[in-house]
């Protein structure tokens, strides 16, 4: 498999609990042809559920297997996240979570990330920067596809592990 596309929906009991369902579908569409999938579906799905649906996203899945420079080490812990807060042009804020920051990545006497660390450096330049791919370049943005700009801050934080999206 090198790369699978699934359509996950969000459903909200009365309790407020919640949990996603996912339905694998062909790679050969547009973007807006799996919209219309996605609407269409959560219409049939409306109709048999006692809850709502609160949301629906289109999951990418692409076969990482051949990454072997990051292996787990006896201190590996994904409840350690790199919070990270950029803002774009706009001055609109992004965050993205991390899971798995080492303590080595955090300075002394604080809950700062070291920006200087290879890792996390290269990661900041790549949200503002952008990366280059065949025919261009694709940079991270929010969801009104404003660019990242900056860096407000990068820390770490304890968070409860699970699926995040």
């Amino acid at each position: 498999m090198a790369i699978a596309f699934a359509v996950v929906y969000t459903f909200e009991d009365d309790s407020g609990d919640t949990a996603t369902a996912s339905i694998h579908v062909p790679t050969t569409f547009s973007l807006s042809q799996y919209t219309e999938f996605a609407r269409s579906m959560a219409d049939f799905i409306d109709n048999m559920v006692h809850g709502i649906i609160t949301g629906v996203d289109l999951t990418v899945a692409i076969d990482i297997s051949a990454l072997t420079g990051n292996p787990v080490t006896p201190f590996a812990d994904v409840e350690e996240i790199g919070a990270f807060k950029f803002i774009t042009a706009d001055n609109r804020p992004v965050m993205v979570n991390i899971p798995g920051i080492g303590e080595s990545q955090v300075l002394a006497g604080s809950d700062d990330l070291s920006i200087v660390d290879a890792g996390i450096a290269a990661f900041i330049t790549a949200m503002e920067s952008g990366i280059a791919v065949t025919g261009g370049t694709i940079q991270p943005c929010d969801v009104d596809e404003d660019d990242i700009v900056d860096t407000v801050f990068a820390r770490e934080q304890f968070r409860a592990s699970g699926k995040r999206r």
